[in-house]
Order: structure tokens, then sequence, then C-alpha cells
């Protein structure tokens, strides 16, 4: 029997859940297509749609000064990743196969990415530039079956095959021009893919631990693209400029054109400003997604050259901290945009969020140790702050309802835009899980808490925190009020020793005018002093000055805390058993 607010198979499909009939998973599937109008298929499907709704629009437009690759309209796209898709039947790779992805960024990247979607194969995306031991160890971790890649690639494979003995299936990229011409006719029909099944693994940087296997559903990223949609406001006809290239992938299925610039994904931190502020100009960029380290230096050479963006709608800054200074600087060239920050991770994006000008309001109470604003959660994002315990969990749902307003925890986030877990690492996937009622919470590993107004503040990852005799020191308790000094251009607060009685201390990258002027002594006293004023408790009597921090490959803006921690509470051990120490 059916309520007045149910059809005959509305109540039908409530009656058979019900009953939990053992097929319900397939009914469910086809009750969502044909009752809710979900959206069946992949990435690839948001592309065709994009095809047809704007054929003629440009994808796909080089951002160098002079073109590395012939511009491609979403037809010639679409029609190019049919081809791609064809031949990649032809090579054995079918729905379901793990397959490592090995292309230059650029077309081809993009093409080959979602050819693997068309065909239903799951691709496997690693960043190139984690050091091959991490990388070899991710590889023979997946199991990939197949791998689609540049001569380069498979020659790494046949000089070291241990890390490929699971690819049976191999597909050799050519560095060309593949646009296809509009006489050619579609050949390829794509997979039919349901929400639930995996869409690709996307790996951690592994800033804080050994780089993860993050699973991608396609249920994942149709609710990522809303949320750009829906929540940013991006809409078709826009331009944006594409630093990483992961984002490539989202722009074709919003209808977006994407201007991809002279950059290393490699090493982001050494794009050149002056070619992207031009890319910014000549393409009237209306949308950029990019790391604090690249806001840093598009706001420097715009400022230098006293040039502003009024085109730009919004850029996006992620990836670290973003402190207020850069959202003012950056902001000030954006006449008619904003500064947007979002916060999330690989296993959960976007959490939350919030304007450039909110946090320039928060710039005191940053600067005074209350932690980075990260804003108030999306929409259907359930955010909880739990007690930062190590795993294995205890049972969340018996012992915490989540912590009250301005009690420090865990962040931990509940919603459609959390992945499912970890390939092939069940250990790590139980520790960062766990369940309240019927929400699966996933654990961010971040420290923060919600200040009075309801929004976020994020006070660091909670791997990195520094344990000492007087209690816990964040990272960003510390790190901003050093960070604003003009004698800083980097720092990091690290523990010397073992938890619970660490010795906090700073590793600092200093501006080098400032080093050659003044001398480290001069520094390192400046630096010492408002340590001692700003930190009370907190005895901080060391810094160590270093040429360069180590950061993470992706966005060259996480620092490698914990492998300072252990580099400096060696070299210290070292000098003490030497008796070199004062």
């Amino acid at each position: 029997m059916c309520t007045a607010r149910q059809s005959p198979l509305q109540a039908w499909v409530a009656n058979l859940r019900s009953r939990q009939s053992a097929g319900w998973q397939i009914l469910t599937r086809a009750y969502n297509k044909l009752v809710m109008n979900e959206s069946r298929g992949s990435v690839a499907t948001y592309l065709s749609d994009s095809a047809k709704r704007h054929p003629d629009l440009p994808a796909l437009v080089s951002g160098a000064s002079t073109p590395a690759f012939k511009p491609y309209s979403f037809s010639q796209l679409d029609l190019s990743v049919d081809r791609a898709a064809s031949k990649l039947c032809k090579a054995g790779i079918s729905k379901g196969q793990k397959t490592l992805l090995f292309v230059n960024p650029g077309p081809n990247l993009i093409i080959w990415a979602f050819a693997l979607f068309r065909v239903g194969a799951i691709p496997v995306v690693i960043d190139p530039g984690m050091g091959i031991k991490s990388f070899l160890s991710c590889i023979k971790r997946t199991r990939p079956e197949a791998m689609v890649g540049i001569s380069k690639a498979f020659w790494i494979s046949r000089l070291l095959p241990g890390s490929f003995r699971s690819v049976h299936f191999r597909y050799l990229v050519k560095e060309e021009n593949g646009v296809c011409e509009l006489s050619e006719k579609k050949a390829f029909a794509s997979v039919q893919n349901e929400p639930d099944e995996l869409a690709a693994i996307v790996f951690t940087s592994g800033s804080t631990g050994s780089p993860k296997g993050v699973r991608y559903l396609h249920q994942t990223f149709a609710t990522q693209i809303h949320a750009l949609q829906s929540v940013f406001g991006m809409q078709p006809g826009e331009t944006d400029l594409t630093t990483l290239p992961i984002f490539g992938l989202f722009n074709p299925a919003l209808g977006i054109t994407s201007v991809l610039p002279e950059i290393d994904p490699r090493h982001p931190s050494r794009a050149d400003p002056q070619k992207l502020v031009r890319a910014l100009k000549d393409h009237e960029i209306t949308t950029a997604f990019a790391s604090p380290v690249i806001g840093k230096k598009v706001a420097s050479a715009c400022i230098k050259q006293k040039v502003l963006l009024p085109k730009m709608k919004r850029f996006f800054l992620a990836g670290a901290p973003v402190p207020p200074s850069l959202t003012e600087q950056l902001g000030g060239c954006l006449p008619n945009g904003r500064i947007l920050v979002p916060y999330g991770a690989t296993e959960a994006l976007p959490v939350s969020w919030t304007e450039g000008s909110e946090i320039q309001k928060q710039k005191a109470s940053i600067l005074a140790g209350d932690g980075s604003l990260i804003g108030r959660p999306v929409a259907g994002a359930q955010v909880k702050i739990l007690p930062a315990v190590r795993p294995p969990m205890p049972n969340f749902e018996k012992d915490y309802a989540g912590l009250n307003q301005g009690e420090i925890g865990e962040i931990c986030v509940s919603g459609k835009m959390v992945t499912a877990g970890y390939d092939r690492m069940p250990g790590a996937t139980c520790d960062a899980r766990f369940k309240i009622g019927d929400a699966e919470f996933h654990r961010m590993g971040d420290l923060g808490y919600f200040d009075p107004s309801g929004s976020l503040r994020f006070l660091g990852r909670k791997a990195e925190c520094v344990h000492t005799t007087n209690g816990p020191f964040e990272t960003e308790r510390c790190e901003p009020l050093i960070n604003q000094l003009q004698c800083v251009q980097k720092c990091a607060l690290i523990g010397l020793g073992s938890v619970p009685k660490q010795e906090p201390c700073l590793v600092v990258q200093p501006n080098r005018q400032e080093m050659r002027q003044r001398g480290e002594h001069a520094l390192r006293e400046e630096i010492l002093n408002i340590c001692r004023d700003s930190f009370l408790g907190f005895d901080i009597e060391r810094v160590f000055f270093q040429k360069k921090i180590p950061v993470d490959a992706r966005h060259n803006a996480k620092i490698h805390r914990l492998a300072l921690s252990r580099k400096w509470t060696r070299l210290v051990a070292r000098k003490a058993k030497l008796g070199k120490l004062p």
C-alpha cells in the first residue's frame, strides 16, 4: 500500500527494503535511476554532456607564451577520448582493471584519464615527485593489472620489474598532438558504471606518513562536481588556470575551459610568476586553484607590476594554511573577485570553506595562536570534534558525542564527499574510520575546534603536534606569528626527543637578504625574544636555520616536520655526545 506522497513504484521499493531482500542493492540502483533521476556513468559521462551542450567552446588551451599544443574544443576533446578509449579496448584494458597512468601533464593526461573512465578501467594516480622508493612501493601495494604510459614509464617498468609483476596489459602513449577533426565519427560507447563502483585510486602526498591509495567512487566525483557548482558557483563558459593536473579532470565535466600553464607539477614552487600572470591576463581567467606558494608568487608579481585581474571571480588557495597577509595581498589584485579557502584532504573534499576577507578579520586571533580559520562545513558534511586518541579507536558511539565548542580534538567528517577508504590497506582504513549511528566518519588527522561563531579552526596535523611536559603545543599556535616576521621565509615547529617530553624548537628558512645583512645571531635573538614573550609555558630556546625546509611534492606547501624532527634530534644528540652544545 502506498501513501498519498508515494507513487506505486516508490511503495513497492520501500516494501522490498523493509523485507531486506537479497536483491536490495540492485533494486536500489534501479530506483535511483528511474525515480530519483540519479546520474549513471562515470566522469566521462559529464564530458559527453559538455560536448553536446557546448561543442565549439574551448576545452583545453595552452597557457604558454608559445602554445605547446593546438586548442581543443569540447567536441574535439570528446572525440579524442573516444579514439583513445577504442585503442585501450584493443590493448585488452577493460572495466574494473586498476591501470597505472603515467603520461606527462597536458592534453594527453586529460585525454587518457577520461579514456580510462570511458572503458570502465580504474586509473591509479601517483605523485611523480614523491621519490622512487615510495613510488615503487605504491605500485607494488596496489597490484595494478594494466599500465598506460609514455616510453620513459615503460623503461622504468623493465628496469625495476619487481613492482610491476601484476601488470599484464600495456599501452604506449606517443607524445603527439591528438586533436580529432570534427569529421571523424564517434566510435565508442561509454561503459556504464554505477555510482557505488570504484572509479579511481588517488594517492595521498604522504606528508605525515607513507602515501596511501584513496578509493574514489563515481558518486564521490559526482559529489565534488556538484559542490564546485553549488557551493562555489562555477559555471560552464568560465576559464580556469589549471595549476594542479587533477583539476583538469573536473573542468571538462563542468564545461569550463582549462588553460594549462607552463608549470612543472613535480616542482610547482619553481613556476615563473611572470608567465602565470601573463596567462591570467591574456586568457581572461575567471577562476584558479593553487597552493599558497603559487598564490604568493602571483600576488608578488601583480603588486610589483601594478597589475589587476578584473576578470577573475575566484582564486582558490588550498593545500596548507593560508596566512592573512596573503589573502590581503592577493585579494587586492582581484577588484571583482574573491579569495576562497576550502579545507579538506584527498580522503574528503571539500569539508568546509571560508573567504579571504573573513581570514583578514581574524588576523589578530590567528597571530595570537587561535588557529587558522577554515570556515563552516559545506552542505552535506557532518563535522565533529572528537578526542585526539591514537588507534585502535574506542567505541565513539558509546563514549563520545563530540567535544564542546572551543575544545580541541581531531576533526572528523561524514558525508558523500568522504571516499571509500584506502586500497589494499584494511588496517589503515579501520584506524581512520568509525561509525556513530548510521553515519561513517573519517578521521582527518588534523587538530582543531569550533570557535564561538561556529567556524572551524585548524591547529595543525595531529602527528606533528609537539608533546611537552607542559602539554601539547600545536604547530598553528606558533608558526603564523613567526612566519610573518620579515627575517623569516618559512618556519616549522618541531619537537626534540620523545613523546611526552619533547623540547619545542623552531627550524627556520631565513630571508637570505636579512641573513646576509644582519647575521645569524641577530636573527636568532629576534625570534627567541618573540617566542619568550608569546608562548608562555612553552620554553623555546633553540632556533635552527636551514637553507631549505622540505615540503610535499603535490603542493610544495606541506612541511615535512616529522623528518625535520628526526634530523635535528639526531644532530643535537650527536653534538651533545661530542660535548659541542653550550
